[in-house]
């Protein structure tokens, strides 16, 4: 039954192989330079495992899987990538069945070997055939959540079936040691995959105590049973004291944000039963590639789901203690769901919301959610249980097929997230990239399409709703600038869009994503498609650099500024030696700073900065482009 669980979910999904990259697979995999690359040459092989930025520990195994998808097809094929993606997710279905398979047997004492085997495929055929993981596995970049989930269970399988035999027989110290040191290289391999594979260590006490409970060679040990629970709360007094003591450790990063410390932690109440409610009652319509249409919780009481929530979640806890002897998976579940999202959907300043973070979480819900089903179902005696078993995963089936459809073809993904969530500026600025791309095609072609014109009007549209519901939206401003100083002069005069964009400029928190807009304003700058003069863009970068004045990246916006007003090289070398001088250790300066030292000859300058640019790049990820330095003239390095 298992392999055509497989070879449906692999039909399902077919279609959707050949869908687009996306958001983050831009800057992470299509437009990193290091994943394309010569394969004969090894050190260009670690140069791309650990040319991630994201994470404190790069995710090279990751990365290393993207550079191979990048050399065997010579450069970027999304079918391939995404392939490669489903042959991970179907692994992990394999995983979700073993480890289902012995969690059902320890949890229930009605059932034999062959009923346990039933509940572990229906768990493992709701967990693959979910709707809300078709944006973790249609999303090129998310194979580094799909691997951290793949060796995390794979740990977790082989805890369960080590702790099946101790839990009658005890286990000798060569055992304990083999069985660590097993778990300690599959968690090196979950968190160099992405850094919530540490939740490993974490989920296991969390299987400890819900469902063996101490138990131990044929009795019970409080020793293991006391380990258990230390296992499981230390984390939480780690975190809660981290946050209590040390404020500012994460405080501080909350400057890029437009929410709080606390607006994030009282909105993540609410959003855990969202993502609950979209694992067992999955509406397609709710989902989407983007959710910043999510109102934000400002207090317990606005909105006043906050509280409600939060009371929700306390009587969940209650019930699942209550219920421990009777139906252990409740708190099995409950507490697998809760650490699975404990780092992405607590006190991080990530994005508030995505679906993929519900990938691993939701394992430990939908083994509940089918043993639950399978008892309900035996207790009735109105039609055969299997066959409501097979006509609910032929339902979840096609709800996951329409899904796939949609995220198959890039306009349409667009269109629907819109449809689905209009209050979205997210998913209304890549509708209008969609139109952008369409109508660049079409005047590209000869002769030119007679109605090009129409996904230009469409652009602009959604670009206008974009500022009416945010007129701090960075990015709406940004392209209605460009697109009526462009495209539709004859709207100059119903808005001053530049004056409006240093207005929001001097008061709002920068995003990362408003770095990507700015870069745009600089392209329409240089390309003399925008009406805005050299004083206003300046001016604009000076209020930005007085706001974020240790931001490099901010730095490097106004050295290519320079650059294209042909400011005297001087003052380039100033910009870039002063950016040096008060962050030395950050890379991204070096190589414009090298090529203006280079471009007036000083090689002695050259020669000092690429010294101090090895002294900070331990490990040499830039040494191709040093040894470029190298294979040409110094005058010619900065071409």
């Amino acid at each position: 039954m298992l392999p055509g669980l497989l070879a449906i979910t692999a039909a399902l999904y077919w279609s959707g192989l050949s869908g687009p990259f996306l958001f983050d697979d831009g800057p992470a995999l299509t437009g990193n330079a290091y994943l394309t690359f010569d394969a004969g040459v090894f050190d260009q092989w670690r140069l791309a495992t650990f040319s991630s930025d994201s994470g404190p520990l790069q995710r090279p195994l990751a990365m290393w899987s993207f550079a191979v998808n990048s050399v065997l097809a010579g450069g970027w094929d999304a079918f391939q990538v995404k392939l490669g993606n489903l042959l991970i997710h179907l692994a992990c279905g394999c995983l979700v069945y073993l480890f289902a398979g012995v969690v059902v047997s320890r949890a229930t004492n009605n059932l034999d070997r062959a009923g346990c085997n039933r509940v572990a495929l229906l768990a493992a055929a709701l967990w693959l055939l979910a709707p809300l993981h078709v944006s973790t596995v249609l999303y090129a970049v998310q194979r580094m959540a799909q691997l951290a989930t793949l060796f995390t269970l794979a740990g977790l399988v082989l805890f369960v079936l080590r702790r099946e035999r101790w839990a009658e027989r005890g286990a000798s110290t060569g055992e304990l040691v083999a069985t660590s040191m097993w778990l300690g290289l599959l968690l090196l391999l979950a968190a160099f995959s992405k850094e919530n594979g540490v939740l490993l260590l974490w989920l296991l006490p969390v299987v400890e105590v819900t469902l063996y409970r101490g138990r131990w060679a044929g009795g019970h040990s409080r020793v293991v049973h006391m380990l258990g629970w230390a296992g499981v709360l230390v984390p939480v007094v780690l975190l809660v004291a981290a946050t209590w003591l040390v404020p500012e450790f994460v405080q501080n990063r909350y400057a890029w944000r437009e929410f709080t410390l606390q607006e994030r932690l009282l909105t993540q109440l609410r959003l855990l039963w969202q993502y609950l409610y979209w694992l067992v009652f999955p509406d397609i319509n709710a989902m989407g590639f983007q959710h910043d249409d999510i109102a934000l919780s400002r207090s317990w009481s606005d909105p006043w789901t906050t509280w409600l929530a939060a009371l929700a979640w306390l009587c969940a806890a209650l019930l699942a203690w209550l219920a421990r002897h009777h139906f252990p998976l409740l708190g099995f579940a409950l507490l697998f769901y809760l650490v699975g999202h404990a780092m992405e959907s607590s006190v991080w300043p990530l994005e508030m919301v995505y679906e993929h973070r519900s990938y691993l979480p939701s394992v430990g819900v939908f083994i509940a959610l089918a043993v639950l089903l399978h008892t309900l179902l035996s207790r009735q005696q109105l039609v055969r249980p299997g066959l409501v078993s097979i006509v609910v995963v032929l339902v979840v089936a096609t709800l996951l097929f329409l899904r796939v459809q949609v995220w198959s073809e890039p306009l349409r993904l667009s269109a629907v997230n819109v449809a689905n969530h209009p209050d979205s500026s997210r998913s209304r600025y890549f509708l209008a990239e969609s139109y952008l791309k369409r109508y660049r095609k079409l005047s590209a072609s000869e002769p030119p399409a007679e109605d090009a014109g129409q996904y230009l009007v469409a652009a602009r549209h959604e670009f206008e709703v974009m500022y009416q519901k945010n007129p701090r939206d960075f990015a709406a401003l940004v392209m209605l600038y460009y697109l009526d100083s462009y495209h539709f002069r004859e709207l100059q005069a119903y808005n001053d869009w530049f004056s409006k964009l240093q207005d929001v400029a001097a008061t709002r928190a920068l995003q990362a994503s408003d770095r990507v807009a700015l870069d745009v304003l600089l392209d329409c700058f240089e390309e003399k498609a925008c009406d805005a003069s050299p004083q206003q863009v300046g001016s604009l970068l000076d209020l930005l650099q007085s706001r974020y004045p240790g931001n490099v990246g901010l730095t490097l916006l106004r050295y290519r500024y320079l650059r294209s007003v042909d400011a005297p090289v001087q003052q380039r070398q100033t910009l870039l030696s002063d950016a040096h001088r008060a962050r030395p250790g950050n890379l991204e300066v070096y190589p414009y700073y090298l090529g203006e030292l280079a471009a007036v000859g000083d090689v002695s300058g050259v020669y000092e900065g690429i010294r101090q640019w090895l002294q900070y790049d331990r490990k040499q990820r830039h040494l191709g482009v040093i040894s470029g330095v190298f294979a040409e003239p110094v005058g010619e390095a900065s071409e």
